[in-house]
């Protein structure tokens, strides 16, 4: 019998932060005023909210699945840089196609909160808008991508139902240096087109993750990361996220989750390890015996730079998982052949 790990779960405050200190926590509801700038001194100085705001990396993405495609669809803001990106995995044909732009990040935009917001990048080529309205319970999602060498054109329309009890978090890298992120697993609907081919998909076969995510991270960002998503052999909505990131008091404070039928059961800290390198399988478990997964990649999306003060080491592959997680019940939740994503991250700028 494993032991047993609990965390503390809330109903979500009305805002981040309150007075200048952040509402710390570990929460099962929306926080209606993604107010990160009015944080006290988050990095440790008295500095301008200009400055401040430089220093706030944030994006929203999701990750989607059907019985065709995984796909990760994200508009990044790191203040230096905006990156918006598709990367979509053919189930069928075992393949990633990559439509990608970098850009100046003032022509990019990442909203704050999801209530009633809305996050895009917008060119002849590629194209992504994701219009939030958590007020009634949904979130378009748009996106098109045209003449990429060696891509299919490809595009959808889709409406993901947020009717799943979400992970919200707001986690120490030190003293009120916050870390936000809101993620929940949704049933959805609406359509992919392939080079003018429409596909129809409906919520009791194609489900999103959306990750809302802001945080003063360290100069050097690292974090390890693994998600899938899908459906049981009896039909039941089920996903999980798990990371190891920089967050303080990992036993407190992380974002780690089962779905399950609707419900969010909190997870241990976990550890992810690559004994043979980032391309053979990834073993991710806890002390409590809660998490025993395996990632096998199959396709990556590497990114290496290293100019100067600057350095990007990351891979992001999509792959084929393995494994269980214990729910509350100490029933074994399977996760065999599940597809999603994994990431490790390495990023100094």
């Amino acid at each position: 019998m494993p032991m047993h790990y609990s965390r503390h779960v809330s109903s979500a405050p009305q805002s981040v932060v309150s007075d200048g200190q952040c509402n710390m926590g570990t929460y099962n509801s929306a926080i209606p005023d993604i107010n990160l700038l009015d944080t006290l001194n988050p990095l440790g100085k008295v500095l301008p909210r200009k400055l401040n705001d430089l220093r706030l990396k944030e994006w929203q993405a999701f990750q989607y699945s059907d019985d065709n495609w995984f796909m990760c669809l994200a508009v990044y803001n790191t203040k230096t840089l905006g990156t918006a990106i598709i990367m979509a995995f053919n189930k069928q044909e075992q393949r990633m196609y990559r439509y990608e732009h970098k850009a100046p990040f003032w022509k990019l935009k990442v909203p704050s909160g999801l209530t009633h917001s809305h996050c895009y990048y917008h060119h002849k080529n590629l194209s992504l808008d994701f219009h939030n309205d958590l007020t009634h319970n949904k979130i378009s999602i748009r996106f098109s991508a045209k003449n990429f060498k060696g891509c299919p054109d490809l595009s959808g329309n889709l409406i993901a139902h947020a009717v799943t009890e979400p992970i919200v978090i707001v986690q120490p890298f030190g003293h009120n240096r916050p870390l936000y992120s809101h993620k929940a697993l949704m049933p959805t609907e609406g359509s992919i087109t392939v080079n003018r081919c429409e596909t129809f998909v409906e919520p009791s076969k194609a489900c999103t993750i959306v990750d809302d995510h802001k945080g003063f991270y360290p100069l050097e960002m690292k974090y390890d990361w693994v998600t899938a998503l899908g459906f049981s052999r009896n039909g039941l909505l089920q996903g999980f996220n798990l990371t190891d990131n920089q967050i303080q008091n990992p036993e407190k404070y992380n974002e780690n989750c089962l779905w399950l039928d609707g419900k969010m059961h909190p997870l241990p800290p976990v550890r992810i390890v690559r004994p043979n390198g980032v391309h053979k399988p990834w073993f991710i478990k806890d002390k409590y015996g809660q998490v025993d997964i395996q990632f096998t990649p199959l396709a990556d999306v590497p990114v290496k730079i290293n100019v100067g003060v600057s350095l990007i080491d990351y891979h992001g592959p999509t792959g084929q998982f393995s494994g269980y997680i214990l729910d509350h019940d100490n029933k074994a939740i399977s996760f065999d052949h599940f597809i999603g994503m994994g990431e490790q991250k390495s990023i100094r700028m």
